[in-house]
């Protein structure tokens, strides 16, 4: 438990075995990931060309794709 915050490690410290451990800390780290995702799903769907390029709207749509795919499992 050396390798976590102190009250991080109180939480943890009666799980039995390593995957637990894991199994724990991913629930409570990723809940952010969800409303990231959200947003980037609201950003894509919102994107509009206007008077960018095609390129240009292309690249952005693109990077917000990318972005959404590194969420998804």
């Amino acid at each position: 438990m050396n390798s976590v915050e102190e009250s991080i490690a109180q939480s943890i410290v009666y799980l039995e075995n390593a995957i637990d451990v894991w199994n724990e800390l991913k629930e409570r780290f990723s809940r952010g990931d969800f409303i990231r995702i959200s947003e980037l799903q609201i950003e894509i769907y919102g994107l509009k060309q206007g008077t960018k390029y095609v390129s240009e709207f292309f690249t952005a749509l693109k990077i917000l794709w990318e972005e959404l795919e590194a969420y998804l499992p």
